[in-house]
């Protein structure tokens, strides 16, 4: 399958992924999805949904042991945004506009399983949540819910510059 009209390596490997025969996979489009130890698990794109494991190494741990917030954070916006590019067509994106995350419970060392969902996918804007748990338990220790702004590509304009969403 030809990704030529694929800016975003996140939602050429999620393509592939849902084209694909349902293997998991490692998640390796991004050197921070690389570093948190991402497999992609599952995808569907009638639901608009994802789960993915991370195994976050040591260098993401804070001086008591768990894992840092912005990390955990990071992870359900991995689940989050992956599940809005479920939906989206080849050339379209998105980018991150607000999300909240509710860290209900220490992060201890371990694999994780995050499951994003979209809420809503209007033309503009994705609404998503996502949950984080321990692997091999239901406990959740965090959540997540985002906005997400729609667009056309992520390349840079002819000016060198970001485009504007």
């Amino acid at each position: 399958m030809s990704h030529s009209v694929l800016l975003n390596p996140d939602h050429a490997l999620i393509r592939d992924f849902l084209a694909g025969d349902g293997t998991p996979r490692p998640f390796d489009a991004n050197p921070l999805a690389r570093g948190l130890g991402t497999h992609l698990l599952a995808a569907d794109a009638r639901e608009g949904s994802v789960t993915l494991a991370f195994t976050p190494g040591p260098q993401f741990l804070q001086g008591n042991g768990c894992v840092q917030g912005g990390s955990v954070a990071a992870m359900l916006d991995f689940a989050l945004a992956l599940a809005v590019l479920t939906r989206l067509a080849p050339g379209q994106s998105h980018s991150t506009v607000s999300f909240s995350v509710n860290l209900l419970r220490p992060t201890h060392v371990g694999r994780y399983i995050a499951r994003g969902r979209i809420e809503r996918l209007g033309s503009r804007l994705a609404f998503a949540h996502a949950s984080l748990a321990l692997d091999g338990t239901e406990e959740l220790v965090a959540t997540s819910t985002g906005v997400m702004s729609l667009r056309e590509g992520t390349q840079a304009g002819s000016s060198g510059r970001p485009a504007v969403i």
